[in-house]
């Protein structure tokens, strides 16, 4: 596969991975989506350099004139990326700026981003040592700002360099560390971090190894794609090397049937290439029909550097059948690598040369070695530098790292600070709101307890009126429809029945009225206890004068109140007694009222008697008060409450 179209791919993928993670500036402003639209516009396949730079310049200026840094950046960037492959120059003239423009924001992300750029302007114009240097610089502050996918792809291109100069070990470090940073975050960078692998142990002549990862890349690629095609290609070129012909046939046969293959001249070219190498391996007589085919696609779409190899490939298929040819198509790919640099190429055109020419022997022999020591010397020189660029990457690395270091003890120091300021003023704080919860819980819970008594007593309002009155009324309506009132006796009888009725509505009406609490509450207490008492009942009441009413408030005096009350509806109801006593008396800051009767008693378990009492038991809870109840089915009742003063 050509380096130079994943290069492209991959650097694309990075300025629109840049150009995503700039998103989150401010979801709500609607300048910045307006700014962002137009950059995304900029990058659509549907507008040409022009307008793509119209685009641009638009968003620039929307982002200077509302003072979005980042913005400005990323457009300054984009306008950068979209001249490098047509202008250089004046992409290289944006990088300067963008470059200075970041380390006037202090803006590290896009001073990151803009040393990428650098490398890859250096990287398109073969100038791999400045490359290098850039890509470097940029690894060191995305590592300071933790940007693993540009770490990766940075990485990626430095493994790149390496396999250039036939560094493969270091070439395959780099490419495993790219892995490493990547993790599978983007499956584009992951693949063409596989295919460099496979390149690397291709060219180290670790073919089992190569096939391995060119598959592994081949995993992540989407099916019938021209990605797929390519790493097959690579895939059918690594087992031509290990001479597993018969598959590299298949393979290729399979990829000239497919319409992306034939639709793409590189590749086309290059799988037709790869078809007459192995055709000519098996049969030295084969295989010059698809060299020439390949040759003819080349030459056509003017592929000079990939001309090279086609011209070799003829020159040996005609080395033993007629040597002019051969020379001939030698001396051609020697005239084109010398032009393209193509040292590697260069250098083995000469081999071959010396070993068919007779004439010009010496000369082709001397530039060979003169090559051949030029460019070792410039590979070694290379790994020397760097092996230095990475060491000092390296150091920077830790240095940066004992910096972190220091400045989070720096900020740990600071935050424990505040953090024990933070604690004192949590406890004040804590302290307050649980005083001012405390007393609003007592508060809520009164009036709380409050609704409910409201609520229980509208409750037993309508059931006493359901049960005590409802019936009544309703006898006493029928008897009025259907007795003739004009006899006198059948009137009296109705009288009496509505006279019934009034005195039972008048009662539950008292029962549940508003109780003075002031001065009249004592008087008002005994007219109740008045009230319960008649021919067949007699209640006296014991201490009743003599009590501290005064140390009494509101809730508790109310309290008392319904409590007495309650007790004596449960006894006029279900008791039969004829005698009751109560008795007032105070202990120990403690108040305690005794009620005792001589009725039939009760059981607990009765739904009307349980109800009764569970109204007593909730009423004195509310003033943290308790009773307690002795009841002996045909002995009485005896109860005794008791509540702090």
């Amino acid at each position: 596969m050509k380096f130079y179209y994943f290069i492209l791919l991959l650097f694309a993928l990075l300025c629109f991975s840049c150009k995503k993670h700039n998103g989150s500036f401010d979801n709500t402003n609607t300048s910045y989506f307006r700014i962002d639209s137009l950059y995304d516009l900029s990058f659509s396949d549907n507008h040409n350099l022009n307008d793509r730079i119209k685009f641009t310049n638009h968003g620039i200026l929307l982002a200077k004139k509302h003072h979005i840094d980042s913005l400005h950046l990323k457009g300054i960037g984009n306008k950068a990326y979209h001249y490098m492959d047509v202008l250089p120059d004046s992409s290289d003239y944006y990088i300067d700026e963008l470059i200075s423009t970041s380390k006037k924001k202090n803006n590290k992300k896009y001073l990151a981003y803009s040393y990428s750029l650098k490398g890859n302007s250096f990287f398109n114009q073969s100038r791999y040592d400045s490359a290098y240097f850039y890509f470097k610089n940029a690894n060191v502050v995305y590592y300071d700002v933790n940007d693993s996918i540009s770490l990766g792809y940075n990485q990626l291109m430095m493994a790149r360099i390496h396999y250039f100069y036939n560094d493969y070990n270091a070439s395959e470090e780099l490419a495993t560390q790219a892995l490493e940073y990547l993790k599978k975050k983007n499956n584009s960078y992951v693949i063409e971090t596989y295919n460099i692998l496979g390149s690397i142990y291709k060219k180290s002549h670790k073919y089992d190894e190569a096939i391995t990862y060119y598959q592994k890349a081949l995993t992540l690629t989407e099916k019938k794609s021209l990605e797929e095609s390519y790493l097959r290609n690579n895939i059918a070129s690594s087992y031509i090397a290990s001479k597993q012909y018969g598959k590299a046939k298949h393979t290729l046969y399979n990829l000239l049937d497919s319409e992306l293959v034939t639709n793409d001249e590189n590749l086309q070219s290059a799988v037709l290439l790869n078809l007459g190498n192995v055709l000519f391996r098996q049969d030295n007589n084969n295989g010059l029909q698809q060299i020439l085919q390949s040759l003819q696609i080349r030459e056509r779409a003017n592929m000079e550097l990939s001309l090279i190899e086609n011209y070799i490939e003829i020159a040996q298929y005609y080395e033993l059948k007629d040597k002019d040819v051969a020379i001939d198509y030698l001396k051609r790919a020697l005239t084109l690598a010398t032009k393209h640099k193509s040292i590697d190429n260069k250098i083995l055109a000469l081999k071959k040369l010396i070993l068919l020419s007779k004439n010009n022997t010496a000369n082709y022999s001397e530039e060979y070695i003169r090559v051949n020591d030029s460019i070792t010397s410039v590979r070694n020189q290379a790994k020397n530098q760097f092996a230095k660029i990475r060491f000092d990457y390296s150091k920077e690395l830790e240095q940066n790292q004992v910096l972190k270091s220091r400045e989070i003890e720096h900020q740990l120091t600071i935050q424990k600070q505040k953090n024990n300021q933070l604690i004192l003023c949590s406890i004040i704080g804590f302290v307050t709101i649980l005083f001012y919860f405390i007393y609003y819980y007592i508060r809520n819970r009164h009036t709380k307890e409050k609704i409910e008594e409201n609520y229980k007593t509208e409750q037993r309002i309508a059931t006493r009126i359901h049960d005590e009155l409802a019936n009544d009324v309703y006898h006493t309506i029928s008897y009025a429809e259907n007795t003739d009132l004009s006899e006198g006796q059948n009137k009296v009888k109705l009288l009496d029945h509505l006279e019934d009725v009034y005195n039972r509505t008048r009662n539950i009406s008292k029962e549940n009225t508003l109780i003075p609490t002031g001065s009249e509450y004592v008087s008002y207490l005994k007219n109740m206890l008045l009230e319960f008492q008649d021919s067949q009942v007699k209640i006296i009441t014991v201490g009743i004068d003599d009590f501290s009413w005064d140390s009494l408030n509101k809730i508790k005096k109310v309290v008392l109140y319904r409590i007495i009350q309650e007790l004596l509806v449960n006894m006029k109801k279900h008791s039969q007694a004829d005698l009751v006593v109560v008795k007032f008396s105070k202990s120990n800051k403690y108040a305690e009222i005794q009620y005792t009767d001589n009725g039939v008693g009760f059981d607990k378990s009765e739904k009307n008697i349980k109800n009764g009492l569970q109204n007593v038991e909730t009423r004195i809870k509310t003033i943290n008060g308790t009773i307690t109840f002795d009841s002996k089915v045909k002995k009485g009742v005896k109860a005794v409450l008791r509540f702090p003063l």
